[in-house]
This record gives C-alpha cells, sequence and structure tokens, in this order.
C-alpha cells in the first residue's frame, strides 16, 4: 500500500465532489452524522485558518477517488459552501471579526473571507497499490474510538488555571496522593477533574451553585489565574486529607471515592480545621474514617438517626453525586455524624442546625428530599464557612 500526498485547496475540494471525483458515501461510511454544532465549529476552525485533522482517500481504477476517512468533514464544508447553514460567530474563544460574520451563509461573506476559505488548504493522504483487505483495514484502525474525558479535552487550554491545577495535582502525587491511598488513580486525569471542581466550587464560595464540566471548561478558558487564596486553601485542604491516617489502613473499604474526598476536602476548608490544633485534627480525622468505614452498612450503627443520616451520606456518594442536592446533603449528613459522634465541635450556627436537622425532622423516616428541603430552608451550603 502506498500513499500520494496532496494539500489541495477547499476550492478544489469542492469542485472535485461535485464532479463526483470524490465519493463521500462509499458502502463502508456511515451517513451524515455531524451535528448542526459540530459542522459549524469546522467552519469556524477554517475561518481562523487553523489545522484540521487531514483526509484519507482511497485511489478507484477508473480514476476516482472513495472517502476513507473524513467523510464528515468534507460534507460539512460541502454543505456550507451551498449554503446549508450559516456561520456561529460566538463559539469561543470569541474573535470580533467573527462575531461580525454571525448567521451569514457563505455567499454572504465578505469577498475577502470567501477568497481566504476557497483557499484553504487540506493535506490529503490518497492510497494506491493496495491489496483489497488494506483500505477497510486502514478504516478500522482510523475509527478506532478514543471517547476523551472532560478533564482530557480541557487539557489543551493550556494557561494560568489550567498549569495551576497541574501544577497541583503534580506536587501533590509526589506528596501521597495516589490510587493505593485514595482508592483510585489520576487515570484519564481524574485528579485533575477533582481539584478542578474544587478550585471552582472554593472560588463561588458556596456548595449550592452546580460544578458542571461545561463551567470548569470556561474557568480554564480566562486567562485570570486562581487568586492566591484559593490555591492556598485547596492545598491546605489537600494536604489535611493527605495526612488522614485513614489512607494508610490495609482496609480497602473506608477509601473514599471521588464523591466523599470532595465532601471532605469542602469541609476542611470551610470549617479551617486544618488550622487547629493537633488534638482537634486527630478528632477530625477519626470522625471522617468512622464514616468512611460504616457508611457501607448503616444499619449496624445503633442511633436510628445517625444510620439514617449515614444511609443518605452513602447512597449520595455513590449516584447522582455531582447534583447540588448530593453536594449539600454529603456536607450536611458529614457535618451532622461528625457533631453527634463527638468528632467536632462547629460553630454555634452549625450545630444549631445541625441540631434541627435531628430533631426537628424525624430521621427514622426522612427522605433525601425532605433533608434537602430543611437544608435549602436554613441556606445550607450557601455560605463558604460553617
Amino acid at each position: 500500500m502506498k500513499f500520494n500526498t496532496q494539500d489541495p485547496d477547499i476550492e478544489t475540494i469542492y469542485r472535485r465532489i461535485s464532479d463526483a471525483d470524490y465519493d463521500l458515501q462509499p458502502d463502508f461510511q456511515r451517513g451524515e452524522v455531524w451535528t448542526l454544532k459540530k459542522q459549524q465549529r469546522l467552519i469556524d476552525t477554517v475561518l481562523r485558518g487553523w489545522h484540521i485533522p487531514p483526509v484519507h482517500l482511497v485511489a478507484r481504477p477508473e480514476g476516482t477517488s472513495d472517502v476513507l476517512d473524513g467523510q464528515q468533514r468534507l460534507t460539512a464544508i460541502r454543505d456550507f459552501m451551498d449554503g446549508a447553514f450559516s456561520v456561529d460567530g460566538f463559539i469561543e474563544p470569541e474573535k470580533e471579526e467573527l462575531l461580525s460574520l454571525n448567521g451569514l451563509r457563505f455567499q454572504q461573506l465578505p469577498p475577502s473571507i470567501k477568497r481566504n476559505f476557497r483557499k484553504f488548504t487540506i493535506r490529503i493522504f490518497e492510497l494506491t497499490d493496495y491489496d483489497p483487505d488494506e483500505p477497510h483495514e486502514l478504516f478500522f484502525r482510523l475509527n478506532q474510538p478514543t471517547n476523551l474525558t472532560e478533564a482530557e479535552k480541557r487539557n489543551a487550554f493550556i494557561g494560568g488555571p489550567r498549569n495551576q491545577i497541574k501544577s497541583l495535582v503534580t506536587s501533590f502525587s509526589k506528596a501521597g496522593l495516589s490510587k493505593e491511598r485514595i482508592g483510585f488513580s489520576n487515570a484519564r486525569m481524574a485528579y485533575d477533574d477533582l481539584l478542578g471542581r474544587l478550585m471552582l466550587t472554593m472560588e463561588n464560595r458556596s456548595l449550592t451553585e452546580k460544578i458542571t464540566a461545561g463551567r470548569i471548561t470556561a474557568r480554564y478558558r480566562q486567562a485570570d489565574e486562581f487568586p492566591n487564596d484559593i490555591v492556598d486553601d485547596a492545598t491546605n485542604a489537600v494536604r489535611f486529607i493527605l495526612a488522614s491516617p485513614m489512607l494508610d489502613s490495609d482496609v480497602a473499604q473506608i477509601r473514599p471515592n471521588k464523591a466523599t474526598i470532595h465532601t471532605w476536602l469542602c469541609l476542611v476548608s470551610r470549617s479551617g480545621v486544618y488550622k487547629a490544633p493537633q488534638k482537634e485534627m486527630n478528632r477530625f480525622y477519626a470522625g471522617v474514617e468512622w464514616i468512611e468505614r460504616n457508611r457501607w452498612e448503616p444499619s449496624i450503627v445503633e442511633d436510628a438517626k445517625l444510620a439514617t443520616a449515614l444511609r443518605i451520606f452513602h447512597d449520595r456518594s455513590t449516584a447522582r453525586v455531582a447534583d447540588v442536592s448530593s453536594v449539600v446533603l454529603r456536607d450536611l449528613c458529614g457535618a451532622i455524624l461528625l457533631t453527634c459522634g463527638g468528632f467536632w465541635e462547629p460553630t454555634l450556627r452549625t450545630s444549631k442546625i445541625v441540631d434541627e436537622a435531628l430533631f426537628a425532622l424525624d430521621l427514622r423516616a426522612a427522605s433525601d428530599r425532605e433533608l434537602y428541603q430543611y437544608a435549602h430552608s436554613v441556606g445550607w451550603g450557601e455560605s463558604w464557612s460553617v
């Protein structure tokens, strides 16, 4: 199998498609499946003069070519030039020149823009002198799915926030942030995602705003770094948790997962326990270990109210973990269990909220929804300090 390399411009490619020199729909290809948004993003890339991936063709004996890889890209370009859809000028990062093109179809573009679009070149690899099964094997290999996690995608936004997160992950990995200690590894950049969510939560100073993947990505796009006090607070919280004797236990069941470690980091930050005397720190450590150990079988806890709080904590650590209700309920139940177990002495306001949660609500029968409604009524999580 040999490859002939070409760099035709879009004007040439469009003409070859129109003349049926390029077959966009050979029998091994899928249909046209790209969404309008994805098509507009490709056109935006061309308008910016950025690089797009090369196209692979298979030369046929009669002189035409089948599109082996790149069908969706070429289809989007053809449809745009045929006037099927318009420019989306608000694709980030926003650019004044592109904002002025918003809503315009190809024929409506200013002459200079149309000229540059037509002259944009795309690398093409054309297969020749191949065995019958080679093109299909290459098609299979080129189209092996690689589904990037949101953390892996946003890692491309090289800048202040991203560099801060990566620096913290590197530092904490050397200090004991590892699968052996916390139960999950940094595969697929899980630690970057954890710290990104933590830092954005700290910056918002609230648990009641949902931290979606999109919001973290938007923060990565910004040039402004996270403030130094947020970085310092996150650093102290992670160091505190990494120093927990629980993480050195050989009992796998008391390893925190991504949801519970986020809760503990937030509670550590909100309470300021990392600044407390060592004796208070040790009590807090003991409380976290007790919760992580017993949340798997809350029925063994004799106090029915604490058993219910433990059940809710565990349920919201394994399902719907990123919902605002789950984040708030884990935090409140964690505070209830730490306080009532004698592991933590919160402020008077927090103590009162915990008491009311225990006595004003019948936790033996209370549903998650009822406890969340109570948390909402008292503004739990809306203030960063507890």
